[in-house]
């Protein structure tokens, strides 16, 4: 056999589309040092060797960050994973490093010290029997001290250097929010979900709600937040939550001692409004109208923040979402009161093209806020 380098190349090349043609179950290899500190890689050479006595054999490359303390502890779990551990896949392939790889997926730790993915398929506890190296890896014996399996079998297949069941978790959403939905909602949900899929990128923006259904429809963003009232069109809508208007007054304001007004009685005051064509100023407009009554807004803002400032310093009063004016009224001092007209309580939702036409990654997250709702 000859030798050459150029045939060894040739080899090698072959080699690494030959085994594209494998098909292997992804697991993460986990261990700790002596110390606490926590060290995880993905893994597809996961392979049984006896059962008598019960042990498999890994295989860890000499310059990976895990290979040096599971060496030294002489221990580590093989963690088999899920259809639902997609996201772990690229965390523990390079994507994070030291620690911040074990902030994506629930872990846990065994009376040893050892971490474990709580909810994998199985988790594999091993002591270390043996090594043999070669090449640029080494063969890792591990005699089986503990097993945990789960009932149902869902693995996650790698093959032809793609997952399973998506082509990635690194994908792209572009997101566009109305004022209100984005100051109240989305903050928690967003964290949430990144927590869990922290390879998703995000792009966000905030507009009006009659721009965000134009927008999506028009493939600007993936995923709109919507204040209800706007013509949706063929737009795909999801409800989403609910929330309130409530007035915001100055502490000395006449209104200020009320729990509760009719709104009609606020319109012999001059309002600080939001910007023009807000879904709050729409319906402010729409209920003055109503009552054949003139709205009289002294002055227009972009945020919440200013126009409660505006308030506090007594240039007029404003409607505001009722979680964010109990923000403004603890820091600022001013007066929170209730009207009593229904048309103050609205719904927020999701709006999109298709459900069906989103990326894994879009899917991913209208699925999470679903499961957010209360």
């Amino acid at each position: 056999m000859s030798n050459d380098v150029s045939d060894i190349a040739q080899i090698t090349s072959d080699f690494k589309k030959a085994m594209r043609r494998l098909a292997s179950t992804v697991s993460i290899i986990s261990t700790a040092d002596t110390n606490g500190n926590r060290y995880g890689m993905t893994a597809t050479a996961v392979n049984s060797l006896s059962m008598d006595p019960p042990s498999l054999l890994i295989c860890v490359n000499h310059n990976a960050s895990i290979y040096t303390p599971l060496v030294g502890r002489g221990r580590f779990c093989v963690n088999v994973l899920t259809t639902d551990h997609e996201d772990l896949v690229g965390a523990f392939s390079g994507k994070l490093k030291g620690d911040a790889r074990f902030q994506v997926g629930e872990w846990r730790s065994e009376a040893t010290g050892m971490p474990y993915l709580d909810g994998a398929q199985c988790n594999l506890f091993c002591d270390i029997e043996s090594e043999i190296p070669f090449g640029s890896h080494s063969i890792i014996v591990g005699r089986l001290t503990d097993v945990r399996v789960e009932e149902d079998i869902r693995p996650l297949i790698f093959a032809d250097g793609r997952l399973g069941t998506t082509q990635s978790l690194t994908g792209h959403v572009r997101l566009v929010s109305n004022l209100s939905t984005l100051t109240q909602f989305l903050p928690s949900d967003l964290s949430s979900f990144l927590s869990k899929y922290p390879l998703i990128d995000m792009h966000v923006e905030e507009q009006i709600s009659t721009d965000i259904v134009t927008a999506v429809a028009g493939n600007a963003f993936d995923i709109g937040f919507i204040v209800e009232g706007p013509k949706t069109g063929s737009l795909e809508v999801i409800p989403y939550r609910d929330d309130r208007l409530v007035l915001a007054v100055p502490e000395n304001h006449p209104l200020a001692a009320l729990a509760s007004t009719k709104f009609e009685q606020t319109l012999e005051y001059s309002y600080v409004g939001l910007h023009t064509g807000s879904q709050i100023n729409l319906q402010i407009q729409k209920a003055a109208a109503d009552l054949d009554m003139p709205w009289k807004c002294r002055m227009q803002v972009h945020t919440y923040d200013a126009l409660a400032a505006m308030v506090k310093a007594g240039l007029g009063i404003g409607l505001l979402p009722e979680n964010m004016a109990g923000v403004f009224s603890k820091a600022l001092g001013i007066k929170v009161v209730q009207i009593e007209e229904d048309w103050t309580r609205r719904r927020h939702a999701i709006v999109l093209r298709s459900y069906e036409g989103l990326q894994a990654a879009g899917k991913r997250l209208v699925d999470h806020l679903k499961r957010q709702l209360p």
